[in-house]
């Protein structure tokens, strides 16, 4: 059984063309298509544990430097380099879809919220801020290997 049974990759296409270029989406949208149900399953319910596990750190008001959320950000951001056919967020990007997160009622209502959404921002940006900035804007090689 399917996860979330009625995602439609496609039907975001418009919005990632916009926000981020053909490029983005045409990566992304490769990956996707790549992958067997079994795949797309697996990288949906990692998205659901990630959530889960970010508002189980809120409620326990765990802060967003403690090892558990530091996991997560580093889990969360391993989740963003899938879908985006492989290649990491820079820092900034990586801050902006945090940001996004917040600004977005849509991501926010997926974190339980803007309070849910504001502690997987601010635990992306202490992330960022805590980690060199070689290691925050690497990319992969198509290997799978930081460069």
């Amino acid at each position: 059984m399917s996860v979330v049974p009625l995602f439609s990759h496609d039907d975001h296409r418009g919005e990632i063309v916009e926000r981020w270029g053909t490029k983005a989406w045409t990566q992304s949208s490769s990956w996707w298509k790549q992958l067997d149900a079994i795949g797309r399953d697996a990288f949906l319910a990692e998205g659901v544990a990630l959530k889960v596990e970010y508002l189980d750190a809120k409620d326990a008001a765990l802060a967003v430097t403690d090892s558990t959320v530091v996991a997560l950000v580093l889990r969360h951001r391993n989740w963003i380099t899938q879908g985006w056919g492989g290649i990491e967020p820079t820092a900034d990007q990586f801050i902006g879809l945090g940001n996004m997160y917040v600004a977005d009622e849509r991501f926010a209502r997926h974190y339980g919220g803007i309070e849910g959404a504001r502690y997987v921002r601010d635990a992306i940006v202490a992330w960022v801020a805590a980690t060199p900035q070689s290691s925050a804007t690497s990319r992969l090689s198509s290997k799978g290997t930081t460069s």
